[in-house]
């Protein structure tokens, strides 16, 4: 009978030594080093382009904002109330509706199928449009109210109901108001005024109707002044001017920042973006 046995292990069937093991953390370390490395410079690259994004948002945002504003701006004539290089205050529509009931007796109209906010604040005001005259009318907005509180209760068709709401104007003569019809439109105006102002260390475009005396914010953050927001003005022959009553197209360039900053090089910058619209005023 054959004993069985156990052989010695050869020397190709030895483990690790204590050198390859090393060896190998060594490169394992190297190849994760390289690997962590790559994945911050994506990281700061996908939030750079976020921030981008951001800042171009932002500036969209506010572009479209204002360009509608200074566009019926000077509707019906009017002028704008203030103009300077960083700051711009003018007559912003509020609110419309169809004129539809007269007051027997005084300058008193009631209002149908009204949008927006109308309201008697002490630089409120109105365009209403006079077919006789064919031109639309700049009136002074004294007092709103409702039909029963202003004695105009029901519209002027037959089966109509009450106005939704019921404005009495400002009047110096019976002219002011005596071509106003049933069935003219009418555009209510505040004074709005548009600028950069500073909240926690950061500036933002900011609007104040009327006296008010802070702003409200509406986006941002821009680039400090006197870069950040950047009005001109032009006559209707494209020349710069600076009379209000002139000016028939405003330039206007806004330079906006990021909310975040990110890493570049060595050291953490906001990034930023600027955008430029020319806005033709429509009279």
């Amino acid at each position: 009978m054959t004993r069985l046995g156990f052989g010695r292990l050869g020397d190709n069937h030895r483990g690790f030594t204590l050198i390859e093991l090393i060896i190998a953390m060594v490169l394992g370390v190297m190849v994760l080093t390289g690997v962590v490395q790559m994945m911050i410079v994506q990281g700061r690259g996908y939030r750079k382009q976020r921030e981008l994004i951001d800042v171009r948002e932002t500036a969209r945002e506010a572009v479209a904002l204002l360009s509608w504003d200074l566009r019926q701006s000077v509707v019906g004539g009017s002028s704008l109330a203030a103009m300077a290089p960083g700051t711009i205050a003018l007559r912003s529509p509020r609110g419309l509706g169809t004129i539809c009931a007269k007051h027997a007796s005084l300058p008193r109209y009631g209002l149908w199928k009204t949008g927006g906010n109308i309201v008697a604040g002490i630089d409120d005001s109105a365009l209403v449009y006079q077919s006789g005259r064919d031109k639309w009318t700049v009136l002074k907005i004294t007092a709103v109210g409702t039909p029963a509180e202003m004695g105009v209760t029901a519209c002027a068709w037959p089966g109509a109901g009450p106005p939704d709401v019921v404005v009495e104007f400002g009047v110096g003569t019976k002219t002011d108001t005596s071509y106003i019809e049933i069935g003219a439109p009418f555009r209510g105006f505040r004074r709005i005024e548009y600028a950069q102002y500073q909240l926690n260390n950061r500036w933002w475009l900011g609007r104040k109707f009327g006296a008010a005396t802070s702003y409200e914010q509406l986006t941002g953050p821009l680039v400090a002044p006197p870069s950040g927001l950047n009005f001109t003005y032009y006559d209707t022959l494209g020349v710069v001017t600076t009379n209000p009553s002139a000016v028939g197209s405003i330039a206007f360039t806004l330079r906006t920042e990021s909310f975040k900053n990110t890493y570049e090089g060595s050291t953490y910058v906001y990034q930023r973006d600027s955008l430029t619209t020319k806005v033709a005023l429509r009279r």
